[in-house]
């Protein structure tokens, strides 16, 4: 069994440990210590990083018979060895795990809802609600509540009891583990078992803010940053703020104002532009098709644009083809060159095999139905020749 430091000093970075066992295992090298302050991935936190003996740690996992297996890249020998945690990491750790102590306990004050999920990752963290959804005014008390305990500073306590001494404990959620418990308790607030890195004291954790809340899985999923996490996120955000604001020519405060406004606008004009260009499409495609040369009463339309939206040729050919018979033939030059293809249902013929051999004139490729294909390349001067060959290969067609 491993001695685990962490219990009962998660601020202990330095210390000397003997090396019990080593062994290959696949890419890694595992080691046993006697003792360790290594954290290892455990209820929803990552394990720690670090050094032993100036190697670095990849990996710390909980192993049999109560032991730690630390993974190496480097073999070690059995001997005494120097060993070293990442403190930022572990101390963002503690800031998170700690804050979702009291975000959970805030959870259960404020709305009655407990928590049966938490997950810490390098970015974020999350916990689970046993709840569909959560409002707004609900989510902004319980980040009120969770501040005003961080602010206050108060204590938090690591201890082992048994399990006597466990029963006459209120603790936020029922513990199924059998014998002595490790329990983790923030001064009048929260008590819970735990097994993981804490701070000591509540105002370690600068503060708990609600990032975004989702339903997965008709549960609701709360995403929150705590410390240092927040003072990236501020600045990250404040960034990106300013940036708006910036474009736009106004204050930071009055950019998202501006941002709706000018969004509500981008729909109205998006919806005239749709309403002109079905308008342009049906006269455009009258012309295209009286001017388009016939064979046997079937005309084939060959026409080329430059920097058109890419869904009009889609809605000029759906009004060509409701023009009569029709082999229909359109490209698009720009920084990516766009085909397509299309025939009259009355008509007959595969255009797949067409399009893959005029989208890799274009350097590209394409496919679809056997009446209708679309695809792009790189080659935009290329365009008029693959049209070109388009226009042969469907006479051939009409033909045969």
């Amino acid at each position: 069994m491993t001695d685990r430091l962490y219990f009962s000093d998660s601020y202990l970075t330095e210390f000397e440990a003997r090396v019990l066992q080593g062994e290959q295992a696949g890419n890694f090298f595992e080691v046993r210590l006697d003792r360790t302050a290594f954290y290892p991935t455990s209820g929803g936190q990552p394990h720690d990083l670090g050094f032993i003996e100036g190697f670095p740690v990849v990996d710390v996992v909980d192993g049999p018979d109560g032991t730690i297996i630390h993974r190496l890249q480097h073999r070690l020998p059995l001997t005494g060895a120097q060993c070293r945690v990442d403190w930022p990491r572990r101390f963002d750790h503690m800031q998170q795990h700690t804050g979702q102590h009291i975000l959970s306990q805030a959870f259960i004050r404020v709305a009655s809802l407990a928590t049966i999920g938490f997950h810490l990752s390098a970015e974020y963290a999350t916990i689970d609600l046993e709840a569909a959804e959560v409002g707004r005014a609900t989510l902004r008390s319980v980040e009120d509540l969770a501040n005003s305990i961080v602010y206050q500073n108060r204590s938090v306590t690591p201890q082992l009891v048994s399990p006597d001494e466990a029963a006459g404990l209120n603790f936020r959620k029922p513990s199924q583990r059998k014998g002595i418990l490790r329990v983790v308790t923030i001064e009048d607030f929260d008590v819970s078992a735990c097994g993981g890195t804490h701070v000591r004291q509540t105002g370690e954790i600068g503060g708990i803010f609600i990032h975004r809340v989702e339903r997965v899985n008709r549960r609701t999923r709360v995403e929150f940053i705590c410390g240092e996490r927040s003072l990236h996120s501020y600045r990250h955000r404040s960034g990106d703020l300013d940036r708006i604001a910036r474009g736009l020519s106004v204050a930071p405060r009055d950019a998202p104002d501006r941002v709706e406004k000018q969004t509500l606008e981008m729909k109205t004009i998006r919806k005239r532009l749709k309403a002109k260009n079905e308008w342009l499409a049906e006269l455009l495609a009258q012309d295209l098709f009286d001017q388009a040369p016939s064979r046997e009463g079937i005309r084939i339309v060959k026409h080329q644009f430059e920097g058109e939206e890419r869904g009009f040729l889609t809605l000029l050919a759906q009004r060509l083809l409701a023009c009569g018979p029709c082999w229909v033939l359109l490209g698009n030059g720009g920084e990516q060159a766009q085909l397509l293809l299309a025939r009259s249902e009355s008509l007959s013929g595969d255009l797949r095999p067409v399009m893959t051999e005029c989208s890799r004139m274009i350097s590209g490729r394409g496919g679809g139905a056997p009446a209708l294909v679309q695809g792009g390349g790189s080659d935009s001067g290329k365009l008029r020749n693959a049209l070109d060959r388009a226009a042969q290969r469907v006479v051939s067609l009409t033909n045969g």
